[in-house]
């Protein structure tokens, strides 16, 4: 009886892990009983249920509160399906299963919203770990996708930044840089109530919804404008008029020749 006590405390032990909550969308019944044999075995999964329609998948969504939903590809309007779902959970990691790897294909499925995907080249051995991948935030991919993506964003990010007013421009440009709206309204001598109609007006078009997002958008998207030498931000250059186009070493030597 001795031996045997480590050995259940070995058993157990992987119980004591978080567990990820799975559910699993198809509408072909073999499909689904057979993800949901694989993955049940998983260590650190647990398959809460399997689904055959939307409709149950957003009851199951509700009741049960799993950590990813597993979609069919194939499943009749999944894209469309996946948006509503995700509208609904937004805590929720969607991941596509056998989806086709095309740059067009992956984009749109991206733009519905989904965490990743699983290739329908993938070998059953694989779907574990390639959802793991997916739930800590990474996603395997073929080179052309990637570069597809990529070009997919550049051109949103364009696309975005074109629909904007020369105001708008400006104020995300102050928010990149941290100001308050009412920091803002100071700067560009406008009312609050101003600021906060063009913030609002901004994140619409940008497809955001708080404004902690416009400048992480700013921030990654583009580069702040070179202020002119006599727009500075007095508090944040001692009231000095620097000339930021030069260097050091000239900047101090202009300043050397101020009258005093």
């Amino acid at each position: 009886m001795g031996a045997e006590r480590p050995l259940r405390r070995a058993e157990v032990a992987p119980a004591a892990r978080p567990v990820s909550k799975i559910l699993i969308l198809s509408e072909i019944r073999l499909l689904r009983d057979s993800l949901g044999d694989i993955l049940g075995r998983e260590p650190g999964m647990s398959v809460v249920g399997l689904v055959g329609d939307v409709a149950a998948a957003m009851q199951a969504v509700r009741e049960l509160r799993p950590d990813l939903l597993l979609l069919d590809a194939a499943l009749s309007q999944g894209a469309l399906a996946a948006a509503r779902i995700r509208d609904a959970a937004p805590h929720l990691q969607i991941v596509v299963l056998a989806v086709a790897e095309r740059p067009e294909t992956i984009i749109a499925w991206a733009e519905a919203g989904v965490a990743g995907y699983v290739p329908g080249s993938a070998a059953p051995a694989e779907l574990a770990p390639l959802l793991r991948d997916i739930m800590r935030g990474e996603q395997r991919c073929e080179a052309a996708v990637a570069a597809g993506l990529l070009h997919r964003v550049s051109s949103m990010a364009s696309a975005a930044e074109a629909a904007l007013t020369v105001r708008e421009r400006e104020i995300i440009q102050l928010i990149g840089a941290d100001l308050s709206n009412k920091d803002i309204a100071r700067r560009l001598n406008i009312g609050l109530a101003t600021t906060k109609s063009h913030v609002h007006n901004l994140l619409g078009k940008l497809k955001l919804k708080r404004r902690g997002q416009a400048a992480s958008w700013m921030r990654e998207h583009q580069r702040p404008a070179e202020p002119a030498a006599g727009d500075l931000d007095p508090v944040r250059y001692g009231g000095l008029d620097p000339a930021p186009h030069l260097s050091h070493p000239e900047m101090d030597s202009r300043l050397s020749r101020r009258p005093r």
